[in-house]
């Protein structure tokens, strides 16, 4: 086992005997199946999907998922870059998407491109009334980031969640009017763990 597995499975045992006491609201019901894509660069991404295999958390998993994959539903890469994976027996091949997890990092040269991509699958989602969440893991991002304040403000519409680690709000908040999605700032991005395990479900893999 890698030094950085070790170093992860500690953070979560430490994790979820400290963050039981947070008083974070519980999110909007997150139904499966759930789609997890990425927006720009993150050198967190790693540990994220690691926790959610930790945590069997049920989920397709594709860094530049089209719309196209979207509408073929539930499963649509398990041949491709998923068998094996033990999550997939939780929900029937094709089934529908529920919710939309987008990781946030910071933006590439071609992100100004993908944003198109990202606001496409969150406006499909949303009209089959499901949910769409945003996790902003840019621990390195400099808040002055012009192509990030862009895609800030033409997701915010669709946002049901928008979980910050590990960085401000504040490059969100001027698009927050109106109708606001719910916003979870988390000190450091293992603190992710605790939402996972509570409203994502599934429960750790060795419970």
């Amino acid at each position: 086992m890698s030094l950085l597995k070790i170093a992860t499975i500690f953070l979560i045992l430490i994790a979820s005997s400290v963050l039981c006491s947070l008083s974070i609201e519980p999110l909007p019901v997150i139904e499966d199946p759930v789609l997890f894509t990425v927006w720009g660069e993150s050198i967190e991404l790693q540990n994220i999907n690691y926790f959610c295999d930790s945590l069997q958390v049920a989920r397709d998993y594709s860094p530049g998922a089209s719309i196209e994959d979207l509408c073929e539903g539930a499963g649509f890469r398990i041949e491709e870059e998923l068998s094996g994976e033990s999550f997939h027996p939780f929900y029937v091949s094709g089934t529908p998407y529920r919710t939309l997890v987008i990781i946030a990092g910071s933006s590439l040269p071609e992100s100004r491109a993908d944003i198109e991509r990202i606001e496409e699958l969150a406006s499909s989602v949303k009209s089959s009334n499901g949910l769409v969440m945003v996790i902003d893991i840019d621990v390195e991002g400099s808040g002055d980031d012009p192509l990030k304040q862009e895609f800030a403000q033409r997701l915010v519409r669709y946002l049901d969640v928008l979980i910050v680690a590990e960085r401000p709000v504040g490059e969100y908040l001027s698009f927050l009017e109106g109708e606001t999605p719910i916003v979870v700032e988390l000190p450091v991005v293992v603190d992710l763990v605790s939402i996972f395990e509570r409203d994502f479900g599934g429960g750790r893999c060795c419970d």
